[in-house]
C-alpha cells in the first residue's frame, strides 16, 4: 500500500516566534504586492495582462531568450565563471512542464535535519528566483527597444504572480488544484551537468520572458544548492524524493523569499563588492553541518547571530573573496 510521506512543514523547522516573523513579512508583502486587489481582482488582472504579453512577445522570442541570458551573466557573474551553460526558450502554455508528485513508502524520520535542510534550501532557491525575477527593470535599456510599455507590464505582472503567495486563499487553491494534477506553471527550470563539456546547464522554459528570467535564476540557485548535499548519493536521492514536490512550492515561494533577503542582507552588509562571493557564500552557509545550518538561519532570520556566527560569516566571504582575486590574477596557481 502506498502512504504519503510525511511531510517537513516550517512549523516543524522553526520556532514560533520565527513562523511569526515570517508571517508577519508575508503579510506585509501581501499588501505591498497586490495593494488592495482581492484574488479574483487579481487572477482576473493577470490573465488580462498575461495574453497582452504574450501577444507582444509573439516575435520576438528568440531575441528575448538571448537578452534574458545577457541579463542574467550580467546580474549573476558566477554563471560566466563557473562556466554554466543556459539553453533558454520562450514556448507555448502547453510547452511547459510540471513534475507531479508521486506518493511514497511512509519513512522513518532519522534523516529530519537533512530534509529540513533541505527544505529551507528550496525556500531559498524560490526566494531568489522571486526576488531576481525583477532583474528586467535594472535592464530595461534592452527591452525598450522592442516595445517601451512591456518593462511597466512585467513588473505588474510579476507582482501579481508572486504576490499571490501571501494569500492563504490563493495558496488553499493552488494546493487544491495540485492535488486534482492541474499544471499551474508557467515556467520551468531543469539544472543537469553534462559530463562531455564538463559543466553545469540550466535548462529554462516559460511562457512569457520575466518568467524565462525567473527560470534561469531558479535553476542557478538549484546548482547551488547541490553544496548541501552529503557524499552518500542514495541518501541525497531519498530526501530530494521527499523534500523536492510540487505541492511544497506554494509555501517556499512563500517564506523563501524572506530566508533569501536575510542572507542576501548579509552578504550586502559585508561591503565586498565581487557579486560572485554572494552566490559562493550561500554554497558555504549550504555546506554547514545540517543542524548548524538551521540554528544559522533562525539565529539569522531573528537578527540574533552569535559573535561566532557572524566571525564565521565575515572570514568567509573575506576568503572568497581573496581566493576569487588569486584566481583572477593566476596567482592561485603557484599556491
Amino acid at each position: 500500500m502506498r502512504k504519503r510521506l510525511l511531510e517537513v512543514e516550517y512549523e516543524d523547522i522553526f520556532k514560533p516566534e520565527t513562523m511569526a516573523a515570517l508571517k508577519g513579512k508575508s503579510g506585509e508583502s501581501l499588501r505591498a504586492m497586490l495593494g488592495d486587489k482581492n484574488l479574483m481582482q487579481t487572477m482576473m488582472r493577470s490573465q488580462e495582462l498575461l495574453g497582452q504579453i504574450i501577444e507582444a512577445e509573439s516575435d520576438y522570442h528568440i531575441e528575448l531568450a538571448m537578452i534574458a541570458e545577457i541579463m542574467a551573466r550580467e546580474a549573476y557573474p558566477i554563471l560566466d565563471y563557473a562556466n554554466v551553460k543556459i539553453d533558454a526558450k520562450i514556448v507555448g502554455m502547453g510547452d511547459v512542464e510540471q513534475n507531479d508528485d508521486e506518493e511514497e513508502d511512509e519513512t522513518p524520520a532519522e534523516n529530519a535535519p537533512m530534509e529540513k535542510k533541505r527544505r529551507i534550501i528550496n525556500g531559498i532557491t524560490q526566494g531568489a528566483s522571486v526576488r531576481g525575477s525583477f532583474g528586467f527593470l535594472l535592464f530595461r535599456e534592452h527591452l525598450d527597444d522592442l516595445s517601451p510599455e512591456l518593462v511597466e507590464k512585467y513588473n505588474e505582472i510579476m507582482k501579481l504572480v508572486f504576490g499571490i503567495y501571501d494569500d492563504e486563499n490563493a495558496i488553499a487553491m493552488m494546493l487544491a488544484a495540485l492535488g486534482q494534477k492541474q499544471n499551474l506553471s508557467g515556467g520551468s527550470s531543469e539544472m543537469v551537468y553534462d559530463e562531455a563539456e564538463d559543466r553545469f546547464v540550466i535548462k529554462a522554459r516559460a511562457i512569457c520572458f520575466p518568467m524565462l528570467f525567473h527560470e534561469i535564476v531558479k535553476g542557478l540557485y538549484e546548482i547551488i544548492g547541490t553544496e548541501g548535499f552529503g557524499s552518500d548519493k542514495e541518501q541525497n536521492q531519498a530526501i530530494i524524493s521527499k523534500i523536492d514536490k510540487v505541492s511544497n512550492e506554494p509555501r517556499d515561494f512563500q517564506y523563501g523569499k524572506f530566508i533569501y533577503d536575510a542572507l542576501s542582507n548579509l552578504y550586502n552588509q559585508s561591503n565586498i563588492s565581487d557579486a560572485r562571493v554572494r552566490e559562493l557564500f550561500f554554497a558555504e552557509v549550504y555546506k554547514l553541518d545540517d543542524r548548524e545550518f538551521i540554528i544559522f538561519i533562525e539565529n539569522l532570520l531573528n537578527n540574533k547571530l552569535s559573535p561566532n556566527q557572524k566571525k564565521w560569516a565575515s572570514d568567509t566571504m573575506k576568503e572568497i573573496e581573496s581566493d576569487l582575486k588569486k584566481d583572477d590574477t593566476g596567482l592561485s596557481n603557484l599556491d
